[in-house]
């Protein structure tokens, strides 16, 4: 609550005094409207103190279906509303999102999945290797690659390099 309100709330139930009234009555000024809000939560605390409870209802459950019935008639537009984003989530319009993401997940496959295996002999070596692709960083220097399948050993071929760097010799 803002300092007015509370100091509101207090002068309403005749708790503010001295100093502290004064000063709150001299700003009650700007609000002409503060006194009957004064006196009709005067009115209201006297009618509840007169009838501390509501009286028992001999048929509550018929009560509460007449109340609910009235707020359905006063939002027709709402339950329109309902009705029209209730067929988003339809059996057809998921079986179409199902058939989508089958498909989708196909296509992916399809073209991320390589597929096939690389060609080996029967008796080759668990251990395989695949050169996919060679550069060099010279732009006089080829690199090729030759697979013996013989003997299982794939050989990078340089062309055009004139030496060999010392951390690079065989020891």
């Amino acid at each position: 609550m803002k300092p007015f309100e509370e100091q509101f709330t207090a002068w309403v139930d005749g708790k503010l005094s001295g100093p502290e009234l004064a000063a709150f009555e001299k700003e009650l000024q700007q609000h002409p409207e503060a006194m009957s809000d004064r006196a009709d939560a005067r009115k209201l605390g006297a009618l509840l103190r007169r009838n501390p409870s509501a009286p028992k209802l001999a048929n509550a459950d018929f009560f509460n279906l007449q109340i609910q019935q009235r707020i359905a008639a006063e939002r027709p537009r709402e339950r329109a509303g309902e009705k029209a984003s209730g067929w988003f989530w339809s059996l057809p319009r998921l079986l179409i999102a199902g058939a989508t993401c089958l498909l989708l997940a196909g296509v992916m496959f399809k073209t991320m999945i390589q597929t096939g295996s690389p060609l080996r002999d029967e008796d080759a070596s668990p251990y395989f290797a695949q050169v996919v692709e060679s550069w060099t960083s010279e732009p006089g220097v080829w690199a090729n690659t030759v697979y013996n399948p013989k003997d299982n050993v794939t050989v990078l071929w340089l062309d055009g390099l004139d030496y060999i760097p010392a951390s690079y010799q065989l020891k």
